[in-house]
C-alpha cells in the first residue's frame, strides 16, 4: 500500500489510538449497562440505556466499517491518502492511481466489516437483553443502510464500469439515496425490536 505522507506511520497510529478508544469506551458502556440495568427492573433506567447503546452501536458500526475499509485497502495495496487530523472518514482513496479491483477490495472491505460485528454480536450478545436488542438494532440497521448505499456501486464495478464513474452516478442521487437507504435502516432497527 501507498500513502502520501513522507511518515504515512504516524497519521495512521493516531487515528488507531484515537479510534480505537473510542470503540473501547462505546463495547465498555454498552457492557456496564447491560450489567447493571436488567431487563427485568424496567422502568427509565432501561430504557436510556437501551437508547445509549442504539447510539453505541451507531457508532461501533461506523469504525469497523471504515477500518475494513481501509484494510481492505491495504491488502489490495492501494494508494490512499490518510488524513493528518483524527477524522471519522480518516482516509482517502486516490481513484487515478487505483484499479478497479483495488476499490472492490476497499469497497467491500467496509460491508464485510459490517457482517463480522452483526456475526459477533449474534453470537455472544445475551438474549432477551433490551440493551443488547438495542445494540444488534442499531448495528443490523446501519449494515442495511450501507448496503443500500455502497454495494450498488461494487455491483456496476463488477459489471465494468469505471469505479469514480458508477460513484459519481450512484450518490449523484442525493437526499433520496440517502432517505431510501436511512428508511431501509429505521425499518429493519424496527423489526429487530418488535421480533425482541
Amino acid at each position: 500500500m501507498h500513502t502520501t505522507q513522507t511518515d504515512p506511520a504516524k497519521p495512521l497510529v493516531q487515528q488507531a489510538l484515537a479510534h480505537g478508544a473510542i470503540a473501547a469506551i462505546l463495547v465498555g458502556s454498552v457492557t456496564l449497562a447491560s450489567a447493571w440495568v436488567p431487563s427485568s427492573h424496567g422502568g427509565m433506567g432501561l430504557y436510556a440505556a437501551a437508547a445509549w447503546a442504539f447510539l453505541c452501536g451507531l457508532g461501533l458500526s461506523h469504525i469497523i466499517h471504515e477500518w475494513c475499509h481501509y484494510a481492505g485497502a491495504a491488502l489490495a495495496r492501494s494508494t490512499i491518502i490518510l488524513k493528518p487530523v483524527i477524522h471519522p472518514l480518516f482516509f482517502d482513496f486516490d481513484f487515478p492511481a487505483n484499479t478497479p479491483r483495488q476499490f472492490l477490495c476497499l469497497s467491500l472491505g467496509g460491508l464485510v466489516g459490517n457482517f463480522l460485528l452483526l456475526g459477533i454480536l449474534v453470537v455472544y450478545a445475551p438474549a432477551h437483553d433490551l440493551v443488547m436488542t438495542s445494540l444488534l438494532a442499531a448495528v443490523l440497521g446501519q449494515l442495511v443502510f450501507v448496503l443500500l448505499l455502497e454495494l450498488p456501486v461494487s455491483l456496476e464495478v463488477l459489471a465494468g464500469k469505471d469505479p469514480l464513474q458508477a460513484l459519481t452516478d450512484h450518490f449523484g442521487q442525493g437526499g433520496p439515496l440517502f432517505l431510501r437507504a436511512g428508511i431501509g435502516g429505521v425499518v429493519t432497527s424496527a423489526l429487530v425490536f418488535l421480533l425482541h
